[in-house]
């Protein structure tokens, strides 16, 4: 997809932990495709290819009984035309891991991190948006994905704070033991959400 997937690393996880299924990874980057392929090489149910989440092709329709998107959403713009995108491949069902929040609020976030430099910037510009919950049930309904399940992530294990000011993830623990992600001065409201035709 757009921001990709990371060499093929979680593609490579669902294809061991399902072995009888077949699973396509899309990545923006043919140079991560190359990577990622290479790593693959030896399986035989799964494959990288070349693409934009954005603009993916008519290749794709009806080639998928579900579509996973894994931590990419909230560095788009906006959520409409991503997953109005993975709706055109008419899959049975999709599944989003990202930041959301349960209430009827949304987060437009774009921040821009001088600690990195990027296209001739002297800084690197992305998002960090956090989506309501009840607007993008709302949306998924509207493509014609009228179940709608959700479940924050909770992490079991404690993240140390990184020793620089730039964007890391790290937890703290509330008073009642809960973990909190933080990446620089933002919270990180993880949730898992699976919409179905």
């Amino acid at each position: 997809m757009r921001y990709g997937v990371r060499g093929g690393a979680n593609v490579s996880y669902l294809s061991n932990r399902y072995e009888n299924d077949y699973f396509v990874g899309i990545d923006l980057s043919q140079k991560l495709i190359e990577y990622g392929n290479e790593r693959l090489k030896e399986k035989n149910n799964c494959k990288l290819y070349q693409g934009d989440w954005l603009d993916l092709g008519s290749e794709w329709k009806d080639k998928f009984d579900g579509v996973i998107s894994f931590q990419a959403l909230s560095w788009m713009q906006e959520y409409q035309k991503p997953i109005d995108e993975l709706a055109k491949l008419n899959p049975k069902w999709i599944a989003v891991s990202s930041l959301f929040y349960e209430g009827d609020i949304e987060y437009t976030i774009k921040l821009k991190n001088y600690y990195r430099s990027s296209e001739n910037k002297e800084f690197e510009e992305m998002y960090y948006n956090v989506y309501s919950l009840i607007r993008i049930r709302k949306y998924f309904e509207k493509l014609g994905y009228n179940k709608f399940e959700f479940m924050p992530f909770e992490i079991d294990i404690d993240l140390p704070k990184i020793d620089h000011m730039d964007i890391g993830t790290y937890t703290v623990k509330t008073v009642e033991g809960k973990r909190l992600q933080i990446s620089a001065a933002l919270m990180m409201p993880w949730y898992f959400i699976v919409a179905s035709k």
